[in-house]
């Protein structure tokens, strides 16, 4: 590999814009160079909702993270989520093609015969897809089928769909930045890649990736991904509960709950007080904190109680020996993982920040900038760089050839 490739992740989310260039090390760690996050405009939900205002705040958080990591990014991984994501588990066969074995071509059929049985209104399309299992003859488990002998060839897709012309907004707004959107990532996959262990996702775990508009929902089991799905509420709920029944400004109540609030009222001395501007002005009010928790408990109880439902419906839910993964900006309010616990019958909780990184890991330790890393990491993994120096232009054909073959082959 060049030392000198790079890539890129944009998550353009409902309360924040991060994009994170990395480096890919040789080891399989990425290397982080610049970071650059920004607060949302014209987002509701993950849905753009004003393009110039969304377009504003994307563009300061691309070159935020250019200036830091001193390279000019061309092409980046985009995070896609909302409401309007579904998934399905589909199958699909061919017959193997006369010939000694599989090939590649046999893949490439069995895969489109799966998507050909997605579920596909003329309003949505494929977003992302991911291989769970092939099977040859009938033999399942198999996750690199070129080369075996078998006359059928069957394979388990786990397909994600979306609204066309919302996702069309999302990468239309990114490329209006002058960044070609090199491939769309499910939000809640690649907050897992950050974040979760293959040891995880083998046992069974579920995923809790709590943003601002929407909370993404993910099972992993036995190595892959088994069900997908984006809920929409999230942080900003809780911090309008609060502004509403504190009678203060949404500004105020974020910094409220952000830096003093728990979301467990018996964890709370009921003497401590806190001073709230109200909305009305200058006036301010000493409001116990006890108060404070007891409006947020009811309202995170909800959103878990829906995150466990949705599980339920898709028939993971007692797949998840390994308990369930928090992230995102709502994993770092105190007791939020005794919530969860308590709504998902008692599984255990962890909370998950990114990992198997190196360079400024400490500009991305928090597990609000997971599903930013996990999109850099999978653009690494997929080898779409998004920058790197030009080639000298005396560099001849064999030259070019033997660079080429460098990157396929691992370092020692």
């Amino acid at each position: 590999m060049a030392e000198d490739v790079f890539v890129a992740g944009i998550d353009v989310g409902t309360t924040k814009i991060c994009t994170v260039v990395g480096r890919p090390q040789a080891d399989g760690r990425l290397e982080v160079v610049g970071v650059g996050v920004t607060p949302s405009a014209g987002l509701k939900r993950g849905i753009i909702v004003d393009r110039e205002d969304a377009i504003g705040t994307i563009r300061q958080s691309i070159d935020l993270a250019q200036g830091m990591a001193e390279v000019e990014i061309h092409s980046a991984y985009v995070g896609v989520t909302g409401a309007h994501i579904a998934s399905a588990n589909v199958t699909g066969r061919t017959n193997v093609s006369p010939g000694p074995a599989v090939s590649d071509t046999d893949v490439q059929r069995a895969i489109q015969s799966a998507r050909d049985a997605v579920p596909l209104p003329q309003d949505r399309e494929i977003i992302h897809e991911v291989v769970r299992e092939f099977a040859v003859d009938g033999e399942g488990g198999i996750m690199r089928p070129i080369g075996m002998s078998g006359r059928r060839l069957d394979v388990e897709l786990h397909a994600v769909t979306g609204t066309a012309t919302i996702i069309e907004n999302i990468e239309g707004s990114v490329e209006e930045c002058g960044i070609k959107v090199g491939s769309r990532g499910l939000e809640p996959i690649a907050t897992g890649t950050a974040v979760i262990t293959q040891a995880e996702r083998e046992l069974g775990v579920i995923l809790i990736d709590v943003g601002g508009g929407t909370t993404d929902v993910a099972v992993f089991v036995g190595g892959g991904i088994a069900h997908t799905s984006a809920i929409p509420v999230g942080g900003d709920n809780v911090t309008r509960d609060l502004a509403r029944l504190l009678r203060c400004s949404f500004e105020e109540a974020e910094q409220l709950k952000c830096q003093h609030a728990r979301a467990r009222p018996e964890k709370v001395d009921e003497d401590q007080m806190i001073q709230v501007t109200l909305a009305s002005g200058g006036e301010t009010e000493a409001v116990p904190l006890h108060l404070v928790a007891s409006i947020i408990e009811p309202r995170l109880e909800e959103i878990f109680a829906l995150v466990k439902a949705n599980v339920v419906r898709s028939g993971t839910f007692t797949d998840a020996s390994a308990g369930v993964v928090l992230s995102g900006g709502g994993s770092q309010l105190p007791d939020t993982t005794d919530i969860v616990s308590a709504a998902l019958d008692d599984l255990p909780v962890r909370v998950g920040s990114p990992r198997g990184l190196t360079g400024r890991v400490d500009l991305v330790s928090s597990p609000i900038h997971a599903t930013g890393v996990g999109l850099a990491v999978m653009a690494a993994q997929d080898e779409s760089w998004a920058g790197e120096p030009p080639e000298p232009e005396n560099v001849g054909l064999v030259d070019r050839i033997m660079q080429w073959w460098d990157r396929l082959l691992p370092r020692v």
